[in-house]
């Protein structure tokens, strides 16, 4: 199918024009043991109580050096430590200091947590006991992705408009993604690359019909996954280029038919198959893909790759039973100093943040 790009400058700087290493992998990969089921141990699980705190849709997890716990819910941010004691929920609703009325992005860093709100939008900030250090306004109302605060420079995805208004034709486009490099206060914003980001566009509306996810493990490998098969990027900020992408051969997953959509000219055709990736994480040196692969058991399939980009290992992770993530999407799951965090519902539908053990062979 061919897909069209909307914006002219893509092409400028789209990974697409790039030369980079390309690194096909076989179908099975070279270890003995691969196919093989990894079940994981439950080490600690944080539950709401119900009547201050209540779980309603927890998301943007992410995990300290220290071990602490730290994700959104409704647009307040909340702490745990190691141990999952309640430590502090910041960001009330509200225009006042330390206060947003929607749309909240966060990122922990080691001197406390960055938040970005865009009504009203301003970058607010908060030190590790969640005491609220200022804010600074700016005019920017579109929500960044973070990656990583290194020495006072802030790194960034953002999704950028479709232009609904120049579309005639409803189709698939290329939209761009941007790498972005910011001051911490958002004054300063600059977009040096950009990656083609699959949409389907018609007169005035649009959906996103591609994956989009990364794994941060230093500044000169940012893995990114922006399509809808098993490709890989592997992006050097230093050098502001991909130095690397890498794929496997893989057989996709069907989708369960749907039912007819009563207004099939507003949305876009039915998808085939599923994403071939859902996630990705880093493991030390080694980097794990979560595919849409599943077993009889409904575990999810890890293909693991080593840092040169080959396919070395894969292997079943099957959860405790009584819990089942919500889903492996970004802000939702973190591997951590050899730990999963995982947001889980169970089957009364109640939310809970966990903590689990990797089988030592397993550990990265």
């Amino acid at each position: 199918m061919k897909i069209r790009t909307v914006f002219s400058f893509i092409a400028l700087t789209s990974v697409m024009s790039f030369g980079q290493t390309i690194i096909e992998n076989h179908k099975q990969p070279t270890s003995a043991t691969a196919g093989r089921t990894v079940r994981l141990r439950e080490l600690l699980r944080i539950r709401d109580d119900g009547e201050k705190i209540v779980f309603k849709n927890p998301y943007q997890l992410q995990v300290g050096e220290d071990g602490s716990i730290h994700f959104a819910n409704l647009g307040e941010f909340y702490k745990y430590d190691a141990q999952g004691r309640f430590v502090y929920k910041v960001v009330e609703r509200g225009q006042g200091p330390g206060e947003a009325v929607m749309g909240t992005k966060a990122l922990l860093t080691k001197d406390g947590l960055l938040i970005q709100a865009v009504s009203p939008p301003k970058m607010m900030h908060f030190d590790p006991k969640g005491i609220y250090l200022g804010e600074d306004r700016t005019t920017i109302t579109h929500m960044f992705e973070f990656v990583a605060l290194i020495d006072g420079t802030l790194y960034a995805f953002l999704e950028e408009d479709p232009p609904y208004g120049r579309i005639t034709n409803p189709d698939y486009y290329d939209v761009p993604l941007s790498f972005c490099v910011l001051s911490p206060d958002l004054k300063n914003v600059q977009k040096p690359f950009q990656f083609p980001y699959r949409w389907y566009l018609g007169p005035g509306y649009g959906w996103q019909r591609a994956r989009f996810d990364f794994a941060f493990r230093d500044v000169e490998a940012v893995f990114v996954v922006h399509g809808i098969d098993y490709r890989i990027d592997r992006f050097n900020v230093k050098k502001n280029t991909v130095e690397k992408t890498i794929t496997r051969k893989y057989d996709r997953v069907k989708r369960p038919a749907e039912k007819p959509d009563p207004r099939p000219g507003l949305r876009p055709p039915a998808e085939e198959f599923f994403y071939d990736i859902s996630k990705v994480l880093v493991a030390g040196n080694d980097l794990w893909v979560i595919t849409s692969t599943r077993n009889e058991g409904q575990s999810r399939l890890i293909d693991v790759f080593d840092d040169r980009g080959q396919y070395i290992d894969n292997f079943y992770l099957e959860f405790p039973a009584g819990f089942t993530p919500v889903d492996f999407f970004l802000g939702r799951i973190v591997l951590k100093n050899g730990f999963l965090y995982t947001v889980d519902e169970d089957a009364e539908g109640f939310f809970s943040i966990a903590k689990y053990e990797i089988p030592d062979s397993h550990k990265r």
